[in-house]
């Protein structure tokens, strides 16, 4: 009969060496730091996206608020490169609107008879073209101006961790509906 025992340890220990420890650490260390990157990337990108979102749908509606206006203005009292007013018909008479860009600031404001509103932050550029009835740009005088059309570009975050995001928009030139071709 044959008696088999347990199977002795040569060493008396099992464990790891030095260099598998050092190899493991180092492949756990890059799988981490891509992990990490990665993170970082998809984070910036999400924030940029969401910027430029933000972006968007104020331009839209200042793009929407001031071709309203335009259109149903009957007169231009100011046009320079930075200020556009205007009076307007509604339903109870007359108003006078009035848009102002600050460069310092970097806003477009919309004021009216019931306070000021902020219409856009964060511009880096604001232009107005004005056009006479034949189409052809002009800059001297509102009573020559029968159309329109506006430009101007934002930028929203932060640019040295990579958040930044501008926005150029264009609107269409708008026709002064109510006013008279020749004043």
């Amino acid at each position: 009969m044959l008696l088999t025992s347990a199977p002795s340890l040569r060493n008396g220990r099992r464990g790891f060496t030095l260099v598998e420890v050092l190899v493991a650490t180092s492949v756990s260390a890059f799988i981490v730091a891509g992990i990490l990157a990665a993170y970082l990337f998809v984070g910036r990108n999400l924030t940029r996206l969401v910027n430029m979102q933000h972006q968007e749908v104020e331009s839209r509606h200042t793009v929407r608020q001031m071709t309203a206006d335009v259109s149903a203005a009957i007169s231009l009292t100011t046009a320079t490169s930075s200020q556009l007013s205007l009076t307007r018909t509604t339903s109870s008479g007359t108003m006078t609107v009035t848009y102002t860009y600050s460069s310092a600031a970097g806003t477009l404001t919309r004021t009216v008879s019931s306070g000021t509103e902020t219409l856009l932050t964060g511009l880096t550029a604001f232009a107005i073209t004005y056009f006479n009835e034949r189409g052809i740009a002009v800059s001297s005088s509102p009573q020559s101006v029968k159309s329109l059309e506006f430009s101007f570009t934002s930028a929203a975050g932060t640019a040295n961790i990579g958040t930044r995001a501008s926005y150029k928009s264009v609107s269409p030139r708008v026709l002064i509906r109510n006013k008279a071709f020749l004043q």
